[in-house]
């Protein structure tokens, strides 16, 4: 049994006696909730703290990360086997400061589930659904589209009947209210508008924290950098690729891939190969195979880059990581520092290094090495010297930032195995955030 699992049957005895119900229960068996699904519950507001309190104390968390709106608490579980889950506490049902139910008739018309936990009843659960999508300007989607069709004539007649008389629409049948573009939408938000909790003063006070809440995640969303360092062979593409993967799928986080550096300013050979064939070179280009070797046009070439780095740490942040989004790099500067030559720039690496002084720190660096006899079994055109020369000197780079630069993470990872490896690269980036 996964930490989630036992995670979920800890939290829901423990919430026994606290009136909530569960929104979107279409999961047959939520202990076994898939991994990209959250759970929704309507909460009272004064069970709220309680809650939150009982999360805070499962077993096996390693962080715990609550984002507090006016209306609802998202909170974001992390646990030590990698394990996610997210639990969203609505008390109020607002969407852009837009009151469309009533949480007190929702509780009160909650019903036991077949796995006795309190569900909110079957037309609540479809409503939501539908208006919350629609007040998103969107369809439905085909899972409770799916679930909903699936109702029995009893079920679904229960609901046509509440529906109809609730916003005094005529419908041909339920499934009219599954796409966003039909003609009892304005009928039905309509209704929505002319409640009294969507009039004037109350309407203000929900207005007014939609833009306190709104401007309090734009300052508080922050997304980091990882940077992905190795030797040609040792599996670094595979374990970022994963960790991509990973981010996007379990996290649901954005993820955006930078290649080196910010690219700001494009590949100096883009002018005699165009942009697509120079990142072709520059990805096909093994290490120390640069055959510049002018001091001064190895410096004109390493100021060009140098200025990438610096005027894309700005922009790196307000273009992602201010909107969460987290940036990974497939290499970075540190390239520049140990294996100059593969970037034709040949002067000295510890000027190189001191540059970094200037450059934007990602929060998790990961350089991934290998035995150089499993590197050749994958890069035969390598020599076994360059290979135990260079595994040394990022290793030493990376021990030496380590200490200079403590708020960052340095970590050097003997890829032996694959998943292990994974593991502890998200353990690390769980961590940093």
């Amino acid at each position: 049994m996964n930490q989630r699992k036992i995670f979920l049957k800890y939290f829901f005895h423990a919430i026994r006696n606290c009136r909530y119900a569960i929104l979107k229960d279409v999961y047959k068996e939520i202990y076994n909730l898939p991994e990209s699904a959250d759970i929704d519950l309507v909460v009272d507001v004064q069970d709220l703290e309680h809650i939150l309190n009982i999360i805070s104390k499962g077993q096996n968390i390693v962080r715990v990360q609550n984002d507090r709106k006016g209306f609802a608490v998202f909170v974001q579980i992390f646990f030590e086997d990698l394990g996610y889950l997210e639990i969203d506490l609505i008390h109020r049902f607002d969407r852009k400061g837009k009151i469309y139910l009533s949480v007190t008739d929702v509780l009160q018309d909650s019903i036991m589930n077949s796995q006795e936990l309190k569900a909110a009843a079957l037309h609540h659960q479809f409503i939501y659904v539908v208006l919350f999508y629609m007040l998103n300007k969107t369809d439905v989607p085909k899972r409770y589209r799916d679930y909903f069709t699936s109702c029995s004539e009893q079920e679904r007649s229960a609901i046509f009947t509440w529906i109809t008389a609730k916003y005094n629409v005529h419908l041909n049948t339920l499934d009219d209210l599954f796409d966003y573009h039909n003609r009892h939408r304005k009928k039905i938000l309509s209704k929505i508008a002319n409640d009294k909790r969507n009039q004037l003063p109350h309407s203000f006070r929900y207005k007014l924290q939609y833009v306190i809440d709104t401007v309090k995640t734009a300052v508080n969303r922050k997304g980091i950098s990882i940077t992905f360092t190795g030797v040609d062979g040792a599996g670094k593409s595979t374990i970022l690729d994963s960790v991509k993967q990973q981010l996007e799928g379990k996290y649901r986080q954005q993820v955006k891939v930078l290649r080196h550096r910010p690219s700001l300013l494009p590949i100096l050979s883009s002018i005699k190969h165009g942009k697509k064939g120079a990142e072709q070179k520059a990805a096909g280009t093994l290490p120390r195979q640069g055959t510049n070797r002018n001091f001064i046009s190895s410096l004109i070439r390493f100021t060009y880059y140098y200025f990438d780095y610096l005027l894309g740490r700005p922009y790196i942040y307000w273009r992602y990581k201010s909107r969460g989004i987290t940036v990974l790099y497939d290499r970075y500067y540190f390239d520049f520092i140990v294996d100059g030559r593969r970037s034709n720039i040949d002067i000295s690496p510890s000027l190189v290094r001191n540059g970094y002084l200037l450059v934007s720190k990602p929060e998790v660096n990961i350089f991934l090495y290998a035995s150089p006899e499993e590197i050749l079994k994958r890069k035969q055109e390598l020599k076994e010297e360059d290979i135990r020369t260079m595994t040394h000197d990022y290793r030493q780079l990376f021990e030496k930032f380590s200490s200079e630069y403590p708020k960052q993470k340095y970590v050097s990872l003997d890829n032996i195995e694959l998943n292990a490896t994974i593991n502890t690269v998200m353990k690390h980036i769980i961590s940093a955030h």
